[in-house]
């Protein structure tokens, strides 16, 4: 089993959706939508919906897929007209999705190994020709400064996370504890770790052809130190 399959519970995304703030979802938007040619996007994976909500606050007709169950009600007990989908990004083609933009924002890409990612994007080239793809664990972005480990709290929630970093295989594990003073989860997270010149190598095998590479939802250009890499890839 997939170690997505059974991470993302209430706790964890209890802690996620008390992380970030509403004034990050509207920058994150606002970069999106410059690249939008059309008004279907479909928010592969799209977690508790906060991306997709903004959208279709916009007038974009949006799907949502996740394969956390709490995450997929959470969203449409905040916005049940949207077309919310509970389904595996291993296997996305299955959904049927078309679309004029794809989005995999939050930090979700690297999840599956790298014959998965790889297919994953290519679902994603034939679903839409335009991806958005939001990847903190660049290895530029990544390496430079991995912190041991991070302690914060959200929503209520307490989380701990102890990274390592496997060089033989190039993924970051990080083992996480979620805690609400009353119940606890412990889980690692594994997410593999590509070169902004290996993501950009993988986008063009599945079918995009071209790729540019920010550092921010500023614009700026991606380079070693920034904080993510947000990749724009056309068919």
């Amino acid at each position: 089993m997939t170690w997505y399959t059974s991470f993302f519970t209430d706790l964890a995304n209890t802690f996620w959706r008390g992380a970030v703030q509403p004034s990050q979802t509207v920058a994150e938007i606002d970069f999106v939508v410059g690249f939008a040619d059309g008004t279907r996007v479909l928010d592969a994976p799209c977690g508790s919906g906060r991306h997709s909500i903004e959208l279709a606050r916009r007038g974009y007709t949006v799907t949502g897929v996740d394969i956390s169950a709490e995450a997929i009600e959470h969203a449409r007990a905040q916005a049940p007209a949207l077309d919310w989908r509970l389904g595996d990004i291993s296997s996305l083609a299955s959904q049927g999705v078309r679309a004029d933009l794809a989005l995999c924002m939050g930090n979700s890409f690297g999840y599956l190994d790298h014959p998965g990612s790889c297919r994953f994007l290519a679902d994603l080239a034939a679903a839409a020709p335009v991806l958005v793809i939001d990847y903190s664990c660049a290895a530029e972005s990544l390496l430079p400064s991995l912190p041991g480990s991070i302690e914060l709290s959200a929503g209520g929630v307490d989380m701990v996370a102890v990274n390592s970093y496997d060089v033989a295989s190039g993924r970051l594990l990080i083992d996480f504890t979620f805690s609400d003073g009353v119940r606890m989860q412990r889980s690692t997270a594994v997410q593999h770790v590509y070169t902004a010149g290996e993501l950009t190598r993988m986008l063009r095998a599945a079918g995009f052809a071209s790729v540019e590479l920010f550092g921010d939802t500023d614009g700026g250009a991606f380079k070693v130190g920034s904080h993510r890499l947000l990749a724009v890839a056309r068919r």
